[in-house]
C-alpha cells in the first residue's frame, strides 16, 4: 500500500504540472487570438474571457489524456534513472503492481475524461455559439474600439474615436466616413457625442456635438461643407443570426442512433477519447522503461512521437468514416486495436511473454492428490 501512495504521489504530482503547463500554453495562445478579434471588431471585448473558459473545456478532453501520458513518462523514467524501480523489483514490486498504481488513476481520469467528451465538450461548444449570436445583437457601434479604425455594420462604414466610456455612450473626438445612397462620400467629424433612444419610436442614435459634415469629393464643385452643434446618426440594430451548428456542439443523447455518417463519427470519436486515456497511461509505463544513463528524457520524444501518431490516426480515420471510406463498424477502433498491439508488442519485449499470459489466463489450482 505505501509502494502505491508513492507512485500515484509521483504520478499526481507531474501530472498536476504538465497540466498546468499545457493550460499556461493553451490559454495564452487562444487569449491573443481573441484579443486580436477583439481588436479588430470582430469579437467584442466583453466576451473574451467567456469564450476563452470556453475553448479551454472543449480541450481539455484532449490535455488531459496527453498530459497523463507525459506525466507516467516523466515520473517512471525519473524512477528508473534513479535506480528505484531497480530496488523496487529487488523487493518484490513487479510490473503487475506498477501497473495497477498506474491503471487505477488512468481509470478516474478517464472517467473524468468522458464526462468531458460526452456532454462538457458539447455544452461548451454550443454555449460559445449562443455567447458570440448574443454578442452580435444590439448596435454596430458598441463593437467599436477606441484608438483605432473600426469598419462596422454591413455597409463601408468607418469609425474612429479617440476615447469613449465603458457603456459606449460618451465618445470624444469621434471621426466617421461612409457614402451616401448615391455613392458620394460621406463624412462626419465632432468634438463628442452620446448615444440617444427616441422614446417614440425605440430608435437608437448616435448624437454628434459641434462638429462638420463633408459630403462629395475633394476638387469637384458641389462638394458641401456643413458645420453643426448637433447631429444625430441613426445605428441599426443588429439581430441575431443563428450560427452554423456543427457535429460538435451536438449533444451527445442526439447522436445514439443517428444514420448520418459525421454523426456516428464525432460519437465515436467521444468515446474514444476515455479510452485513449487508459491506453496511452499504460503504453507511458513501458515507454519509460530506461537506463540510469539515459535520463528520464529519453524516449520523450518517441513518446511524443506515437502520440502524435495515434492522435492523428484517429482523426483521419474519424474522416473516413465521414466521407464513408470506411464503414462505422470499423470506424476509429482499428486505431486503438493498434495501439493495443502496440502494447502487448513491448510488454513482451520488457516482462516476457511468459509473464503477460499468466496475467491473461488464470491459473489451474494444483489439486492436493496429483502425482
Amino acid at each position: 500500500m505505501i509502494i502505491d501512495r508513492y507512485l500515484a504521489q509521483e504520478v499526481l504530482h507531474t501530472f498536476l504540472a504538465v497540466l498546468l503547463v499545457l493550460l499556461l500554453i493553451f490559454m495564452g495562445r487562444y487569449f491573443a487570438l481573441y484579443l486580436a478579434e477583439a481588436s479588430a471588431g470582430e469579437l467584442s471585448g466583453d466576451i473574451v474571457l467567456d469564450m476563452l473558459l470556453l475553448r479551454t473545456i472543449t480541450s481539455l478532453n484532449v490535455m488531459i489524456p496527453f498530459g497523463l501520458f507525459v506525466a507516467v513518462l516523466l515520473a517512471f523514467g525519473r524512477l528508473y534513472k534513479d535506480s528505484e524501480m531497480t530496488a523496487m523489483a529487488a523487493c518484490g514490486i513487479g510490473p503487475g503492481r506498477v501497473l495497477r498504481a498506474v491503471t487505477i488513476i488512468a481509470l478516474v481520469s478517464s472517467i473524468v475524461v468522458a464526462g468531458l467528451s460526452l456532454w462538457g465538450t458539447p455544452w461548451a461548444y454550443e454555449k460559445s455559439l449562443q455567447v458570440r449570436e448574443q454578442a452580435r445583437t444590439g448596435t454596430a457601434f458598441e463593437s467599436v474600439a477606441a484608438g483605432q479604425f473600426n469598419k462596422i455594420g454591413s455597409g463601408d462604414w468607418v469609425f474612429y474615436v479617440e476615447s469613449l466610456s465603458k457603456d459606449h455612450t460618451r465618445l470624444r473626438n469621434v471621426f466617421i466616413q461612409g457614402h451616401t445612397p448615391a455613392g458620394r462620400l460621406d463624412v462626419f467629424s465632432a468634438r463628442s457625442g452620446y448615444q440617444q433612444v427616441d422614446p417614440a419610436t425605440g430608435v437608437r442614435y448616435l448624437v454628434l456635438v459641434d462638429g462638420y459634415r463633408y459630403q462629395g469629393l475633394p476638387g469637384e464643385v458641389d462638394f458641401r461643407i456643413h458645420q453643426y452643434e448637433k447631429n444625430a446618426v441613426r445605428l441599426d440594430v443588429q439581430e441575431a443570426v443563428p450560427l452554423k451548428r456543427t457535429h460538435w456542439a451536438l449533444p451527445t443523447r442526439d447522436l445514439w442512433g443517428s444514420a448520418r455518417l459525421s454523426d456516428q463519427a464525432e460519437l465515436q470519436w467521444r468515446y474514444s477519447m476515455p479510452l485513449a486515456t487508459v491506453l496511452l497511461a499504460v503504453l507511458a509505463v513501458l515507454l519509460s522503461r530506461t537506463s540510469p544513463r539515459q535520463g528520464r528524457f529519453a524516449k520523450l520524444f518517441i513518446a511524443i512521437l506515437v502520440f502524435v501518431t495515434y492522435y492523428n490516426s484517429l482523426g483521419v480515420a474519424m474522416s473516413w468514416v465521414q466521407r464513408g471510406v470506411i464503414p462505422s463498424s470499423i470506424g476509429l477502433w482499428w486505431v486503438h486495436a493498434l495501439l493495443m498491439g502496440l502494447i502487448v508488442v513491448l510488454a513482451i519485449r520488457y516482462w516476457g511473454g511468459r509473464w503477460l499470459w499468466g496475467r491473461l489466463l488464470a491459473r489451474r489450482p494444483v489439486s492436493a492428490g496429483g502425482a
